[in-house]
């Protein structure tokens, strides 16, 4: 089985007093190895909710998640904390990085998260990869919006996650810096044989993605 990600028969609502609003109508899909999958839909539609349900931040109302045959709401929070650190790299649209550090010291700062040795070589592949070396003594307010999510990729790959979330992250970035991060994670998922799934509004993006699921009143089109 080459699926990283199988959802089934997923439902979602929310609750408020007695009032209950279903986000999404029961999703079936699967993520597979080395393809980069685009969620399109309207504001509001629950992708980026099925994105959270997904990384086991949120619970399916009803249905499952499996992450490379694991299901999910069968797992503690501990288990689901150790999988997300272990399996699933994060990409978001504010790149999330860590004001006061060098870019280099965001790579040490996933280490003593994760408790874990400090991985050198793999750390100038990355940056070599994603081309952010010359920029290993810059904080982040000294980088452009490209360079910061160039940067939020490498430590999304640094603890080689086998799958990678991205929510809207060319959401801050010109055309050409967006299409280029488009391309950069269609290479990563096909030489590195990585599911990536991406959230995005940006039409412009689609042609390099393998696959593209619509969502539109919480229905999977």
């Amino acid at each position: 089985m080459n699926s990283v990600i199988s959802i089934q028969q997923l439902s979602k609502t929310f609750s408020s007093g007695e009032t209950e609003v279903t986000v999404l109508h029961h999703i079936n899909c699967h993520i597979k190895k080395g393809e980069l999958v685009a969620i399109i839909g309207p504001s509001g539609s629950g992708k980026s909710t099925l994105l959270t349900i997904m990384a086991g931040l949120q619970e399916p109302t009803e249905g499952e998640v499996m992450i490379e045959e694991v299901t999910l709401n069968q797992l503690s929070s501990k288990e689901k904390s150790d999988l997300r650190f272990n399996k699933i790299g994060f990409i978001l649209q504010s790149s999330n990085l860590v004001d006061f550090l060098t870019v280099s010291h965001q790579f040490d700062f996933v280490d003593k998260v994760g408790k874990g040795s400090p991985k050198t070589d793999l750390k100038k592949s990355l940056m070599k990869r994603l081309d952010i070396t010359h920029l290993n003594k810059k904080y982040p307010a000294q980088l452009s919006g490209g360079e910061r999510q160039r940067v939020a990729i490498a430590l999304a790959l640094y603890h080689q996650p086998a799958i990678i979330l991205a929510d809207e992250p060319t959401a801050s970035l010109d055309g050409k810096r967006a299409k280029e991060v488009a391309k950069l994670l269609a290479s990563l998922a096909h030489s590195e044989e990585k599911g990536i799934v991406m959230v995005t509004h940006d039409d412009r993006l689609l042609p390099y993605c393998d696959r593209v699921l619509k969502i539109e009143d919480g229905y999977l089109t």
